[in-house]
């Protein structure tokens, strides 16, 4: 029999706070479901839901001494997997955002002026994110994405394969994708969420 099966909420509330691992894992179990449950609705994607779920409960774990013990334990986990689930819708079309900049050249033909402003503002952050690039990587990427040259004319151009213009490719993208968030100006793509 667990320990805290017939304990209230708030008392576990009390108990997490407090920090025990013990109260927060039946607080896991109890809750758990319902969030994924919840998040499924909004995400529509198992995976991406098990995922939030998770992050939800890592919030609640780091934010354990921010509990009021005194008031609906439900209302905030709530709150919380609100306010994650709209992290997360964020991050992922920010992500999608980034994924179409990448296969599309920075020539943006948009009677969207939020869209062009946003692809411009991306092309600015890019253009900086390339500089320590090695050299060559850097051309075949401007060649490929400024200039929207096929990757068979770069190869040409620079007097090399076309399988090293992939590769030169495949790594600057790399490379743009992790630092690419650090760079992000959040409130200028918020408003390109709203037309995604």
């Amino acid at each position: 029999m667990k320990i805290f099966e017939n304990i209230s909420d708030s008392e576990l509330a009390l108990r997490i706070s407090g920090g025990q691992k013990s109260a927060y894992q039946e607080l896991f179990e109890r809750y758990a479901p319902r969030i994924y449950k919840f998040s499924l609705s909004y995400l529509k994607n198992k995976t991406d839901s098990e995922e939030l779920v998770q992050e939800v409960f890592l919030k609640i774990w780091e934010k354990r001494e921010m509990i009021d013990h005194s008031k609906n334990i439900k209302s905030f986990i709530f709150k919380i997997a609100v306010n994650t689930s709209y992290d997360f819708i964020r991050r992922k079309n920010i992500e999608n955002a980034f994924g179409d900049f990448t296969k599309a050249s920075f020539k943006v033909e948009s009677d969207n002026t939020w869209q062009s402003v946003i692809f411009e503002d991306m092309k600015q952050t890019v253009q900086k994110l390339i500089v320590p690039l090695p050299e060559q990587q850097q051309k075949v990427f401007k060649l490929s994405k400024l200039d929207g040259l096929t990757n068979d004319e770069i190869a040409a151009n620079l007097n090399i394969s076309k399988r090293t213009v992939e590769n030169h490719l495949y790594r600057a993208v790399t490379f743009l994708k992790v630092h690419f968030k650090r760079e992000l100006l959040m409130g200028l793509f918020f408003f390109y969420l709203g037309y995604r």
